[in-house]
């Protein structure tokens, strides 16, 4: 064998072995990372769903300042499960478990998103906007909670309301954040000249109805294990 031939043959072991050092890496990474964060506004059952989730069981809630965590199993996988406060004054500490966060489930209630949906849209751009939530690729579920009640919207209208008012805010938060001189950036959402869709971030957004009220949470747990 020629000296060319054992070139290229040296070449293509020694990119086989770094292509498989950098996909050990992710995956290690991945699993390392096992916080499923629960996000949302007050009020819209995520530390009712946290508990469910936990225990298997309902139980009353009260308004809390500070995040529950604890683990679950799901489909035999181990999970450390935090919720978040709701509170606008603290809930800001999210961004403190990014580092370490595996998926993110951000509860909305799907009978009052029409009245709650800028403090809604305005918190979930926050997440969506996070540096790290984009470089990590972090996958967002959005949780549309209380479908089984009468008044509660369809998940399609729902994901079309937030879609639009993302789009308002995008304009007045990109405008403030160019004045701003600070490290901390945030990602700007979508297409510049496009109006938001969710399909235009980096991450995966996904939606999907449940009822913690009714114990249905088997598309947030099926979520939670698959991504």
């Amino acid at each position: 064998m020629d000296n060319a031939l054992l070139i290229k043959a040296a070449i293509a072991v020694g990119v086989l072995l770094l292509v498989t050092v950098i996909a050990l890496s992710l995956f290690t990474k991945k699993q390392n990372k096992n916080t499923v964060l629960l996000l949302g506004t007050s009020d819209a059952g995520k530390t009712t769903m946290y508990l469910l989730l936990k225990n298997g069981q309902l139980r009353p809630t009260v308004s809390s300042m500070k995040e529950n965590e604890g683990q679950v199993t799901i489909a035999n996988k181990l999970f450390e499960l935090v919720d978040m406060p709701g509170h606008d004054r603290i809930r800001f500490r999210y961004a403190d478990f990014l580092p370490v966060t595996r998926s993110i489930v951000f509860v909305v209630d799907s009978t009052t998103i029409s009245r709650q949906i800028r403090p809604v849209a305005e918190y979930l751009y926050d997440v969506l906007a996070k540096t790290i939530v984009q470089s990590q690729r972090t996958p967002v579920l959005i949780a549309c909670n209380k479908s089984d009640m009468i008044t509660a919207l369809p998940v399609e209208k729902i994901k079309v309301m937030l879609e639009t008012e993302i789009n308002r805010l995008r304009g007045t938060r990109t405008a403030r954040v160019e004045q701003q001189e600070s490290d901390e950036q945030e990602a700007f959402l979508g297409y510049e000249g496009e109006d938001f869709k969710f399909d235009h971030v980096d991450n995966s957004v996904e939606f999907v109805s449940c009822s913690v009220e009714n114990k249905e949470l088997d598309t947030v747990k099926d979520w939670i294990v698959s991504v």
